[in-house]
């Protein structure tokens, strides 16, 4: 019995970071309070690595849009291979992150920006080669321009895989016996993250404005920062998992699916990220889609086409500052209530957009052709989605709230679950893309609203399944 206590006394001693075991040696001494501010260092460079990796791979998803945009008529066609990289992400993020258990983190990190860069490297080649091409005629160069554009973003989506699951367990790893600090950190990852993409979009499309398809280079140069703030900013967690060496990474990912808490979450957290996956694709190629074909195609619809490409990415990325800035109100109110309460009232912010842009959608041909009451109705919902986007919030950090919770009932698999997290975001974002894109190509604007309706649905049934059966509380 004795002997069993050791044993996990030592495990725990293993998987703490080292600012914790040094503190709890050297209590009170200059030396621990040194090594706990030289993690919580590495804890930001860490939040910062993932804000300039989220804005590149964000930048070079904008530029790569607009580059396929003017030259492909097909929302699903185009949305197909902008979203290509999930698939490498799909297959890759489980493995990389069982393997950051037992190798380490900072391998992971520091080869995620590579990849980027080189990936980066790769569309800008396919750019110079055809600067031009002609999607009218299927022949050996437009084969060989998608199979450029195909090879570039399934290493972005091998960049996030790798990058993702191991940037999660390094927090999860530097946070062990403070919880407090967890939720803070988790909140700047997602603040990170969204904040990576707000600030993307709109300098994504100035950048496509003034420079074209050499904005890429811009891509390049934050990888490269990316690896530098890695080498140097980051230190190893010093966190290795014995009992993962037991199982198949692959495999273990895949056993997950089976834990309840996991599997009664899951459709509510794949129906989120694959709304989040149809809006942030399709909505730029919708009001960006050029006049009159987008008339043409679906008359009588104010968001789809005729919009510039500033004008189109500062709206998008406006919301997306809302939705951050939401964020941040809701970690202080998250503490205090169910986590399935807080992505409820998400869910309704949810119906409020919808509701609110379908009905703008429907005031008019475009923005030229707006009456005065037209105008004062569009100002008056505007409000509305802005509010919606605030609430819709709050489901991001409360889910990851709840996967760092379950993550906390399976010693040893932190990276796999965290590398399940982004499977799940991955694969989300994919259906979300494809599917959403078909709608879009069917009717328009109102195909995606309608396409959002049935994923809000399906989320809300798994909310309400996990809260009569308490399993959003720990």
């Amino acid at each position: 019995m004795k002997q069993n206590i050791m044993q996990k006394d030592d495990t725990i001693k293993s998987a703490a970071p080292p600012s914790y075991q040094s503190s709890a040696v050297q209590e009170g001494t200059a030396l621990s309070i040194s090594y706990s501010r030289k993690s919580y260092l590495s804890i930001s460079s860490n939040i910062f690595s993932t804000l300039l990796l989220r804005a590149a791979s964000r930048l070079s998803f904008v530029l790569l849009g607009f580059y396929l945009g003017e030259h492909f008529s097909s929302a699903t066609l185009v949305a197909l291979v902008l979203e290509a990289f999930y698939i490498s992400e799909l297959i890759l993020a489980p493995i990389a992150g069982s393997l950051s258990d037992r190798l380490g983190r900072k391998p992971f990190l520091i080869l995620a920006p590579v990849m980027g860069a080189f990936a980066a490297f790769c569309l800008l080649l396919a750019a110079c080669f055809f600067p031009r091409p002609d999607a009218a005629h299927i022949d050996m160069h437009l084969v060989l321009l998608l199979l450029f554009i195909l090879c570039g973003r399934l290493l972005e989506g091998a960049m996030t895989a790798l990058n993702a699951p191991a940037c999660l367990g390094y927090i999860t790893d530097m946070t062990v016996g403070s919880d407090r600090l967890r939720a803070r950190v988790m909140t700047a990852f997602e603040v990170a993250t969204v904040g990576g993409l707000a600030l993307a979009i709109p300098c994504g499309g100035q950048l496509s404005k003034w420079f074209g398809y050499w904005g890429f280079l811009v891509v390049i140069g934050l990888h490269v920062l990316n690896l530098l703030i890695v080498l140097f900013g980051i230190e190893e967690s010093h966190y290795r998992s014995r009992l993962s060496r037991r199982h198949g990474s692959l495999v273990e990912s895949l056993k997950l699916l089976r834990n309840k808490y996991i599997f009664t979450f899951l459709p509510a957290w794949l129906s989120i990220n694959t709304l989040v996956g149809a809006w942030i694709t399709l909505i730029i190629i919708m009001l960006t889609y050029p006049n009159p074909a987008a008339d043409l195609r679906h008359p009588h619809q104010l968001l789809y086409g005729g919009f510039g490409k500033d004008s189109a990415t500062l709206a998008l990325g406006g919301f997306a500052l809302f939705f951050l800035v939401g964020m941040g109100i809701w970690m202080l109110i998250l503490p205090r209530m169910r986590r399935t309460t807080v992505m409820i009232i998400g869910l309704i912010g949810l119906s409020l957009c919808v509701i609110a842009l379908t009905i703008i959608n429907g005031l008019g041909e475009n923005m030229s052709t707006l009456t005065g009451s037209s105008w004062t109705i569009l100002w008056t919902l505007l409000p509305l989605v802005v509010f919606g986007v605030v609430l819709l919030s709050g489901f991001t950090p409360a889910s990851l709230t709840q996967m760092a919770s379950i993550s906390e009932r399976m010693p040893g698999k932190r990276g796999a679950v965290m590398g399940l997290y982004s499977v799940v975001l991955g694969l989300g974002q994919f259906i979300g893309a494809s599917i959403g894109g078909l709608m879009v190509d069917l009717a328009g604007f109102y195909g995606l609203m309608g396409f959002s309706v049935v994923l809000g649905i399906l989320s809300l049934i798994s909310v309400l399944y996990m809260r009569v059966h308490r399993h959003d509380i720990a």
